[in-house]
C-alpha cells in the first residue's frame, strides 16, 4: 500500500517547465478577460452534464474496486475533494479531468481499464488526479474552449492565437508535473514507465514479457541524444497541435526527477508517524491512528 503524504503541496513537486509556462501565461493581456468570460459562461456546466449523462458513473456500489483505487489516490496524494468518477468507452490508455473549479469530473478511458495492471491503473489516476490538485482543470477547459471559439472565428480569431499558443503549450508542461503526482500516487517507477510505455504502443501480445527498464534506456537514450537546445527548439515545434509531450520524453523527465532525489524528497516530507498496528500514517500532532484506533505511539 502506498504511503499517505500528509499535507502534500502541489508546489512541492511542481514542474519547472509547468510553472514557468503558466507564469508566461497569465502575463499575456487578453488571459484575465478570457478566464473571466469563462468562468461566468454557462457551456461549462452545460459540458458536464453531457458527460455526465453519456457515461458511466463509478460508485462504490457500481463499480467497487475501481471506486475504492480512485479514493486510495485521493488519500495518498491528500486532495481535498474527491472527484466525480466515469469511465468513457474508448480503447484508448487514457483518461483526463474537466469540470468547474467547485466540482471536477475524473473520466477513465475503458481501455485503461482493462489493459492495465493496478498499479499502471494507479499511475494513471494518480496524474489525474495531481491536475485536479494543481488546480490545472479550469485551465484545460479554458484551453479547449479557446481553441473552439477562434476556429469558429476564422480569421478574426487571429488577434487571440497567442492566447491560444500559450494555453496549448503550458498545457503540454503541465503534464510533466501530473506525471510526478502519478509516480507519488503509486510509489513505484517500474508501473509508472510500464504505464507510459503501454501508451507509446506497445502491442497488446508483449505485455506479458515488456521491460520497463528497457523503455528507460530508450527514454535516457532519447534525452541524450535529443536534449540539446536546436532539438529542444525541434521538439517544441513538432508538437504544437499535441495535448501532449511525447510519451518517452515524459518517460526520461520523470526518471531524471527521481535521479535527482526530488522524488524521495517528496517522500521523505511527507511521512508522518507510522502506527505500529496498521502502520497506517498520520500527522505528528495526532494521538489517535483513525483507521484501528490505536492510541500508543
Amino acid at each position: 500500500m502506498a504511503q499517505q503524504l500528509l499535507n502534500l503541496k502541489s508546489t512541492s513537486y511542481e514542474h519547472p517547465f509547468d510553472k514557468a509556462a503558466l507564469e508566461a501565461m497569465r502575463k499575456l493581456p487578453l488571459f484575465q478577460s478570457a478566464m473571466g468570460f469563462l468562468l461566468n459562461w454557462g457551456s461549462i456546466k452545460w459540458r458536464v452534464v453531457e458527460l455526465c449523462g453519456n457515461n458511466f458513473h463509478v460508485t462504490k456500489a457500481s463499480c467497487p474496486e475501481l471506486y475504492n483505487l480512485v479514493q486510495n489516490v485521493a488519500d495518498t496524494l491528500d486532495v481535498d475533494r474527491m472527484p466525480l468518477v466515469y469511465t468513457q468507452w474508448c480503447y484508448g490508455i487514457n483518461a483526463y479531468t474537466t469540470g468547474t473549479p467547485e466540482e471536477a469530473l475524473l473520466l477513465i478511458y475503458t481501455g485503461a481499464v482493462d489493459l492495465l495492471t493496478d498499479p499502471e491503473l494507479t499511475y494513471i489516476v494518480g496524474h489525474e488526479m495531481g491536475h485536479i490538485k494543481s488546480g490545472h482543470v479550469i485551465y484545460h477547459v479554458m484551453a479547449n474552449m479557446i481553441s473552439e471559439i477562434l476556429r469558429e472565428m476564422g480569421i478574426l480569431g487571429r488577434a487571440g492565437m497567442p492566447l491560444q499558443l500559450a494555453l496549448g503549450h503550458w498545457s503540454r508542461m503541465a503534464e510533466f508535473t501530473a506525471d510526478r503526482a502519478g509516480l507519488l500516487a503509486v510509489q513505484d517507477l517500474d508501473a509508472a514507465l510500464s504505464a507510459i510505455m503501454k501508451m507509446a504502443g506497445i502491442p497488446k501480445r508483449y505485455f506479458n514479457i515488456a521491460n520497463p527498464h528497457i523503455f528507460a534506456e530508450q527514454a535516457e537514450e532519447f534525452l541524450h541524444d535529443y536534449g540539446d537546445t536546436a532539438n529542444t527548439i525541434i521538439r517544441n515545434v513538432s508538437i504544437l497541435d499535441d495535448s501532449h509531450p511525447w510519451t518517452v520524453l515524459r518517460a526520461a523527465e520523470l526518471i531524471k526527477w527521481v535521479n535527482e532525489g526530488g522524488y524521495q524528497a517528496i517522500l521523505d516530507g511527507a511521512r508522518g508517524i507510522e502506527c505500529p498496528r496498521c502502520h497506517y500514517y498520520i500527522d505528528e500532532g495526532r494521538t489517535t491512528c483513525p483507521i484501528c484506533g490505536n492510541t500508543e505511539f
